[in-house]
């Protein structure tokens, strides 16, 4: 296998970020080769080494996956002492990325132009939940609450049912993704400019592209926009969640071409030319029967022979796997989005890498999820020249 490309093996990045946007955005970054620091409070680090931890066990499995690459120290950023040994990291130092609520670095006396002034070179990254301004700006922010905020939830769930949460974190992972984008392309600024620049991330921001279809939809005029699997208004039809011998499959054969050849599949070739069903305003308009149809037909198979059966004939068709399945997706393991790992906490356990790949490589994970406070001797002794004693001393004011 080639050397993996590495193309911010020269950056370092001091990572204030926990849960999960923060710490994915450094995630995609340090399996781009960047030198990850978490910099955590001490005693218990970042809130994400407590989301589903054992008892028996430091962190939980969402820690494990979003933290490999990094390395780990502790520092009590409310300490005039930690402040200063912070200021002292930033001199040497590409990138510092926080996920804190607005104000808080400002508030703990190392905002951005504090930061600038230790470091003009510096790229200051900042996630939070409504931005840095605007009348949102101080309301706390997760994930569910920023869905609701930004539609997600008014289009999600049944048309007779609650609004409801997508089940996957879209937002944070979303913000980490876009987050992610603005690093580099500061990254680029500075490298042409030679000064660091602030790189501005809100939650709420960047989930407002992912209702395009359903914008589309109220431009038309269409109201209906909560309909469960269906389409956005119905505009589409056969798009839905059919039931399986085995389970349930999602199928979209919206375009006449393909619902033609869905109807050849499901033996009733007729319906391609009946009245009811010919043109996509017209299955729109019958899709309940549409539905009926096709519940009929996938009622007799598999998942996985209706999968095949479609992708033969290019209908757009996915099996809906459960989420044991999914972690032992052949395809995924084939292609190194997964891969089977011994963790030294852990155990035996499945992890994800990043999505980007370079000259069509895998990324590797060079290093596992760090323990708390890891790389305290080696930064505090080799980076910033501390003594045995003054570490030791750091240990017990609880600076360190």
């Amino acid at each position: 296998m080639a050397e993996p490309l590495r193309p911010l093996d020269d950056l370092r990045i001091l990572d204030l970020t926990h849960y999960y946007n923060g710490p994915y955005a450094t995630f995609l970054l340090s399996h781009l080769g960047a030198e990850v620091i978490k910099v955590e409070a001490p005693g218990y680090g970042e809130g994400g080494r407590g989301l589903f931890r054992r008892k028996d066990k430091p962190y939980g499995t969402p820690f494990a996956l979003l933290n490999s690459n990094k390395q780990s120290i502790t520092l009590n950023l409310k300490s005039d002492e930690g402040r200063a040994l912070f200021k002292r990291m930033v001199r040497k130092a590409d990138i510092v990325v926080e996920n804190y609520a607005a104000g808080t670095m400002d508030s703990m006396g190392l905002g951005y132009e504090v930061l600038r002034a230790e470091n003009p070179r510096l790229i200051y990254a900042t996630s939070t939940g409504f931005g840095l301004n605007g009348p949102y700006r101080n309301i706390a922010a997760f994930d569910p609450i920023v869905q609701a905020m930004a539609g997600v939830m008014a289009i999600t769930g049944e048309a007779d049912g609650p609004p409801m949460k997508t089940g996957a974190a879209v937002v944070d992972f979303l913000g980490g993704v876009h987050l992610c984008a603005g690093l580099l392309a500061a990254i680029r600024q500075r490298d042409r400019s030679g000064n660091g620049l602030m790189v501005e991330l809100c939650l709420y921001d960047s989930v407002i592209p992912t209702l395009t279809t359903f914008l589309g939809a109220m431009g038309m005029g269409l109201t209906d926009l909560r309909d469960g699997n269906r389409a956005s208004g119905g505009a589409i039809s056969p798009y839905n969640a059919y039931p399986t011998s085995d389970g349930w499959v999602m199928i979209l054969a919206g375009d006449n071409v393909r619902w033609t050849k869905m109807c050849g599949l499901m033996g009733l070739p007729e319906l391609a030319s009946d009245v009811r069903f010919a043109t996509t305003g017209a299955r729109s308009k019958n899709r309940h029967e549409v539905d009926r149809i096709v519940t009929a037909w996938t009622l007799t198979k598999t998942r996985h022979e209706l999968f095949e059966l479609m992708a033969a004939a290019d209908v757009f068709c996915g099996m809906v796997q459960e989420l044991p399945e999914v972690m032992a997706d052949p395809h995924l393991l084939e292609r190194g989005m997964l891969r089977e790992v011994d963790h030294p906490v852990l155990g035996a356990m499945t992890i994800f890498t990043s999505p980007v790949r370079l000259n069509s490589e895998a990324s590797i994970p060079h290093s596992t999820s760090p323990a708390l406070g890891a790389e305290n001797d080696r930064i505090y002794r080799e980076e910033l020249g501390l003594s045995a004693e003054e570490i030791t001393g750091l240990r017990d004011r609880k600076v360190i």
